[in-house]
């Protein structure tokens, strides 16, 4: 009966051991690690980065990139726990909670989605792309005001997102129109202004006149003529008399 209770401790220790492992590095043996092996660039780098990751595992920036590839293998569950784990290793991380809601969107987790994208204008106030499909969200719950509000600043932030070749989403919404009529005053006040530049040879008034004369600290007072001293007569010798100096002559009378 002890060899038995020895025997079901010892593999219950290794299972803890085991889950305890694969908790500490869960890129040991991934799920999707079996499907890399097509020899595509997307499995080189998918490998990379599942390399680099059990070297730098607090790398949020690395766990975002993966999840993006991980989304194109076509693994949206492991996407969604790399960006989770992108979060968490950096809470400010805005790209990776914008890619966590696009993600719960995808499987109809509103709530989750819209965490997320909250999130993300939280820590990136003019994020567009967030605030477009925070108002898909409030448009979907029926709550028209705000969703204009979203779309609206959405707009004014980046006008390529009325482009559906950029923004193709712009076609599941039907507050599009009233959305502009609320950014229009803004923008058509902004763009009615016509600011004017200096006119060339501006002179501002009252500096004319004193910009042609010289400032007190420019007036140079100029220094007193150099003499050369070998023009200068030889001082007399002593105990020689003094000549009178020559007087001019008189013209005739």
């Amino acid at each position: 009966m002890k060899r038995l209770l020895l025997i079901a401790a010892t593999v219950a220790l290794a299972s803890c051991a085991s889950i305890h492992h694969r908790d500490q590095n869960p890129y040991a043996n991934p799920f999707y690690g079996r499907y890399l092996n097509t020899g595509s660039q997307l499995d080189a780098q998918i490998t990379a980065t599942v390399n680099a990751l059990q070297t730098n595992p607090r790398s949020a920036s690395l766990h975002n990139q993966l999840g993006q590839m991980l989304l194109q293998k076509g693994f949206p569950k492991d996407a969604e726990v790399e960006f989770e784990r992108a979060v968490n290793a950096d809470s400010h991380f805005y790209p990776a909670w914008y890619n966590l809601g696009l993600v719960r969107m995808s499987r109809g987790d509103w709530s989750g989605s819209h965490f997320a994208f909250a999130r993300t204008v939280h820590y990136k106030p003019g994020h567009s792309a967030a605030l477009f499909q925070l108002g898909l969200m409030e448009e979907k719950r029926s709550h028209q005001d705000a969703a204009i509000d979203y779309y609206a600043k959405a707009f004014t932030i980046n006008h390529s997102l009325l482009d559906v070749r950029v923004n193709p989403r712009i076609l599941d919404s039907k507050l599009i129109d009233l959305a502009l009529l609320k950014v229009y005053p803004k923008e058509h006040a902004r763009e009615s202004m016509s600011f004017q530049a200096t006119p060339p040879g501006y002179v501002q008034q009252g500096l004319e006149a004193a910009s042609t004369q010289p400032a007190a600290k420019d007036i140079v007072t100029p220094a007193p003529p150099l003499t050369d001293p070998s023009m200068q007569a030889p001082p007399p010798t002593a105990g020689a008399p003094v000549q009178p100096a020559p007087q001019p002559a008189k013209p005739p009378v």
